[in-house]
């Protein structure tokens, strides 16, 4: 099979482990906080970064300057909000499960679209 075969099934074990644990925050009454504000700029940078990509703002710079800026601005999102998610485990951690799961899956494609870019 190929790599990008696998990193779609480990997608979507990803998404399953991650609607799990969100239920079971809500089952246990772990919800309740209101989410810290790191965590909501955080998950608001990943909501613009991937509007940048749909509607293709990265395509209006020369294509070395391109790639730069979408490889460093997509890796450092997922990061963020993966440090947000950290953070919010003591918070929320149903909020810290989602905002977990989408970074992880972000970087899953991040790297993706990394290794299909280098193939020139």
């Amino acid at each position: 099979m190929p790599l990008t075969q696998y990193i779609y099934i480990l997608t979507g074990i990803i998404a399953v482990i991650m609607t799990v644990f969100i239920i079971r925050a809500f089952i246990n009454g772990k919800w309740k906080l209101r989410p810290s504000r790191l965590s909501l700029v955080a998950f608001m940078v990943l909501l613009l970064h991937w509007g940048f990509v749909l509607v293709e703002v990265y395509d209006l710079f020369s294509v070395p300057v391109g790639n730069f800026l979408f490889d460093f601005i997509w890796l450092s999102t997922a990061i963020f909000c993966l440090l947000a998610a950290w953070k919010e485990s003591k918070n929320n951690q149903a909020v810290a499960w989602f905002l977990g799961g989408i970074s992880v899956i972000s970087l899953l494609f991040g790297f993706i679209l990394f290794g299909i870019s280098g193939m020139e």
